[in-house]
C-alpha cells in the first residue's frame, strides 16, 4: 500500500483532497487505479482510502481512520552543519531510523554557512516527507536551525556522541522518560572548547566501539540504537 505523510491533509466530505503536486506523484508516477488502496497520515493520524478514479476525476474515500500517538520519549537529533549532500543523506537515514525532529547547528568544525543551509530548507524539507513515507511515519519529523547554545538549555536528557569517551553507548540505560538530544558532530566532532562547554552541561557522553564513521553513517547507527532502547523500555 502507498503511504504519504504530510504536515496537513485536505479533508473534505470524508474524502482526502490530495494538492497538485502529491495528485501528480500518485496519478502519473505510481499510475494508481480505481479501488487501489492508499494510507495518508499527519500528525499522528492515518488514514486508510481507496481510490475511486471515474474520467479525468480522482478521488480518495475514507475507509479507516486510526491514532498512532504513542506516550514514549521523544527522541531528538541535533546535527552540526555539514556538507549540504551529507546533510540531506543524514535527515534521510535519520528519519528512516526514528528522530521526531531536526536541529541543524553550527559548530567548530562545520564547513557550510548557516545561511546555506536556510536556502535549502525546502529542499531538505521535501527529503524529510519522502523518507517518513517509505518508513511508514504518522507525523513529519521537524528540522530547525538553532544555536549551540540553544540547543544546550533544551528540557531533555542530552546525549553526546564523542570517539574518545571512555562510556560506550551499548552502557546507556535509557531509563529516563524524559525526551532525548543526541549531538552528532561534524567531519572531525567536536572541538576541545565544545567537549569543555558540554561536559559543563554535564551531558552524558558516549563512544562507539568502531572504526571512525562518516557523519551520515553515525547519524543511523546511534538514532536507530537509542529508538531501539526507548521502544524497548515502552513496551
Amino acid at each position: 500500500m502507498i503511504h504519504l505523510v504530510r504536515e496537513k491533509l485536505n479533508i473534505a466530505d470524508d474524502l482526502i483532497v490530495p494538492d497538485t503536486e502529491d495528485l501528480h506523484y500518485l496519478v502519473k508516477v505510481r499510475r494508481i487505479r480505481s479501488g487501489e488502496k492508499i494510507s495518508f497520515a499527519s500528525a499522528g493520524d492515518v488514514f486508510e482510502t481507496e481510490c475511486l478514479i471515474s474520467g479525468k476525476d480522482v478521488t480518495f474515500k475514507i475507509t479507516n481512520k486510526y491514532s498512532d500517538l504513542q506516550n514514549k520519549p521523544k527522541l531528538f537529533a541535533a546535527l552540526a552543519s555539514a556538507d549540504i549532500s551529507a546533510l540531506e543523506e543524514c535527515l534521510r537515514n535519520g528519519v528512516e531510523a526514528g528522530a521526531d525532529a531536526f536541529f541543524i547547528f553550527r559548530s567548530d568544525y562545520s564547513n557550510t554557512d548557516m545561511k546555506l543551509i536556510e536556502k535549502k530548507m525546502p529542499r531538505l524539507k521535501t527529503i524529510i516527507a519522502s523518507a517518513a513515507s517509505q518508513s511508514r511515519r504518522t507525523f513529519l519529523p521537524e528540522i530547525t536551525l538553532k544555536t549551540m547554545e540553544e540547543l544546550a538549555g533544551t528540557d531533555c536528557e542530552h546525549i553526546l556522541l564523542h570517539p574518545y569517551s571512555p562510556e560506550n553507548l551499548s552502557s546507556y540505560d535509557c531509563e529516563s522518560k524524559k525526551d532525548k538530544m543526541l549531538w552528532i558532530g561534524a567531519e572531525g566532532g567536536f572541538s576541545e572548547k565544545e567537549t569543555t562547554f558540554f561536559e559543563g552541561k554535564n551531558f552524558r557522553m558516549f563512544s562507539l566501539k568502531t572504526p571512525i564513521l562518516r557523519m551520515e553513517n553515525a547519524v543511523t547507527a546511534t538514532i536507530a540504537f537509542v529508538r531501539n532502547l526507548i521502544n524497548m523500555r515502552g513496551e
